[in-house]
């Protein structure tokens, strides 16, 4: 399925295989959210994370369902890994609260959302919390990803950030929060382990 993605995205990117997948290794149990869909973003909330401002503390974007592996597969940008894909089932693991938000749009900038996305994978973590984000990038971190996939696939209209500029609580950048709390999202997940 997953060469089947790069055929349609036309990226020139490596092949992720179901072994190179993980299978979830995290600490904590959600039921499996049964209404996804390509574009939706799903959040996690970690306490290690606290000194970030808003309660959500990472995000990233619902790319495709790969039934080989049985599973959505999610684009996010970590400091570990960069750009890079995971299991939606690893990414749910890894917090004791999520949340899965629908962007209200149609579902070819959706499409286009998750391209964006996809070609940006490899790129490095963007560890620059206090410049403005960018929407091409060399690096980006999670909520700046899905910013500028949706700012991208949409020519400009669908803004995330929901304190575009300066503000003293985000400084210039997009959190996970105010993505979190743009009114283009609407909560159709949400558990608590």
């Amino acid at each position: 399925m997953i060469a089947l993605v790069l055929l349609l995205f036309g990226a020139a990117v490596p092949a992720v295989g179901a072994s190179s997948l993980s299978k979830g290794g995290g600490t904590y149990y959600h039921p499996y959210p049964t209404n996804v869909q390509q574009g939706d973003l799903v959040f996690g909330y970690s306490p290690d994370l606290s000194i970030m401002p808003g309660h959500w503390t990472h995000v990233g974007i619902i790319a495709l369902y790969d039934s080989s592996v049985g599973d959505w597969i999610v684009i996010e940008a970590k400091p570990s890994d960069g750009v890079s894909m995971t299991t939606l089932r690893e990414f749910l693991s890894r917090y004791p609260e999520v949340a899965i938000k629908r962007v209200s749009t149609d579902a070819t900038t959706k499409y286009y959302a998750v391209y964006f996305a996809y070609s940006q994978l490899g790129k490095p973590y963007n560890y620059n919390y206090l410049a403005k984000p960018q929407v091409f990038d060399s690096a980006y971190y999670c909520s700046e990803l899905v910013w500028a996939a949706y700012m991208w696939a949409s020519n400009g209209r669908i803004n995330l950030d929901t304190n575009p500029g300066w503000s003293w609580t985000y400084g210039y950048a997009v959190a996970p929060q105010e993505v979190y709390d743009s009114p283009w999202t609407y909560l159709i997940y949400y558990h608590k382990a």
